[in-house]
């Protein structure tokens, strides 16, 4: 989960960025940055509103993540996991997007752990 909560917090500032050319980025490109900071693979996007400057929900993302964890009672060991997270990007009346992520069950179909490679 730290990496959908460092993922979101990087992507709020660049979300705003005023050196783009374009200004603000799209609520698409947002959830697509998240993705490719994430490294993670898309389940479902959906942008509520196409307007970046919108307010209320704007969008929502969910990704599947790979994470690893060791055990030392285990001898070390790595496991790999799949872990399923839902990112919401929402703004208020004044300021910018803020993204927040959430753990969630991944949908039917998804193993626990990743298919080796």
């Amino acid at each position: 989960m730290a990496e959908a909560e460092q993922a979101a917090h990087e992507t709020e500032p660049w979300a705003t960025d005023s050196h783009n050319l374009g200004g603000w980025a799209s609520n698409q490109a947002v959830l697509d940055h998240l993705v490719f900071l994430t490294q993670g693979e898309r389940l479902t996007s959906v942008v509520h509103n196409p307007d970046e400057r919108g307010v209320g929900r704007l969008a929502t993302l969910e990704v599947l993540l790979v994470q690893s964890a060791s055990s030392l009672w285990m001898g070390g060991d790595e496991k790999d996991y799949n872990v399923c997270v839902r990112f919401e990007v929402r703004r208020a009346s004044s300021g910018p997007r803020e993204i927040t992520p959430e753990t969630i069950d991944c949908p039917p179909g998804v193993p626990a752990a990743p298919t080796p490679r």
